[in-house]
C-alpha cells in the first residue's frame, strides 16, 4: 500500500468487499480517525512518551 493515497472511496469499496456498506462520509470520519490516531502515535514516539 506504500505511495498509495487512501480515500473515502477506497474504504467504502475495500469494507465493501468485506460485507460492510457504509457511506462516503463515514469514510471520512474515519480516515479522519486513523490519521489523528497515527499522529498521536508519531508524537509520542519522537518525543519518548511511549
Amino acid at each position: 500500500m506504500e505511495g498509495k493515497i487512501i480515500t473515502p472511496e477506497n474504504v467504502v469499496e475495500l469494507l465493501k468487499k468485506e460485507g460492510v456498506e457504509i457511506k462516503i462520509e463515514d469514510a471520512k470520519i474515519m480516515i479522519d480517525f486513523i490519521l489523528n490516531i497515527a499522529k498521536i502515535a508519531v508524537d509520542q514516539y519522537l518525543s519518548g512518551r511511549f
